[in-house]
């Protein structure tokens, strides 16, 4: 369970762009594991949360935070941090297991509805690599491509230009496939509709409105996706199809 927390800070915040020399992250990070081991959770949270609000994440980060509060049995917000990581790291099957083990305390165990196959092989692919490591294997694509292609123009012998042709053709495909796949990672994260319930109990109304009509019941842990905002309310679905209206207040999103 405290895999990365065990690992350190030195690979944590390698996809930040920006590095804000008056915050020292890796020191904050090493401090708030060092809280962790000691079992201070909270202090472990506080600077978890410190270093998140200086605009930096990681999965490493959410998933010590998740682990943090699933140490002091805050189950929703546990499992609002390891989805938070997973949307980073979709391939970390700690992250998995520990989401997983959090979701048993869940009060709702809702049934997906089964994906369009073609959706289903493009989310697994998505989840294979990080999106910058599929925009890497698109840009590598691409330089092969063009050397296929290179060799193609500037070689007289037939059989290699052939073999320069096809090499061109089939990295180029590949390009512009991993490129795509890179993109839709990338929009997923920047763009995800999910949230998490974060009220112990919740009536889903029928219309943005408390005197409207009392649609189901949802608790605290549940996930849900954003489908439309409206003032001091969010449309959302669940994963078997419902829908309705609640309030902004009752839930945080991923």
């Amino acid at each position: 369970m405290d895999k990365y927390l065990i690992l350190g800070a030195f690979f944590i915040f390698s996809n930040n762009l920006v590095i804000k020399s008056e915050f020292n992250t890796d020191s904050v990070f090493n401090a708030a594991n060092k809280a962790y081991i000691n079992e201070d959770y909270n202090s472990a949270i506080q600077q978890y949360e410190e270093i998140l609000s200086q605009g930096f994440e990681s999965p490493e980060l959410y998933y010590n935070l998740g682990n943090a509060y699933y140490k002091l049995t805050d189950y929703p917000k546990s499992i609002l941090n390891y989805e938070r990581a997973l949307l980073h790291d979709p391939r970390d099957e700690n992250i998995r297991f520990n989401l997983a083990k959090a979701q048993i305390y869940n009060v709702d165990q809702i049934d997906e509805i089964p994906e369009f196959v073609i959706k289903k092989w493009l989310r697994t692919a998505i989840s294979w690599f990080r999106s910058d490591t599929w925009a890497i294997i698109s840009l590598v694509s691409f330089l092969l491509c063009t050397a296929g292609f290179l060799v193609y123009f500037l070689t007289t012998k037939m059989k290699m230009r052939r073999s320069g042709f096809y090499a061109g053709i089939l990295f180029f495909i590949l390009s512009i496939l991993t490129f795509f796949i890179a993109s839709q990672s990338r929009k997923i994260l920047v763009n995800s509709n999910g949230a998490i319930v974060m009220t112990p109990t919740v009536t889903v109304k029928g219309s943005p409105s408390n005197s409207s009509t009392d649609l189901f019941i949802i608790h605290e842990g549940t996930k849900v996706y954003i489908l439309e905002e409206l003032n001091d309310w969010f449309e959302i679905k669940l994963s078997d199809g419902k829908q309705g209206w609640l309030l902004k207040s009752d839930i945080e999103p991923i």
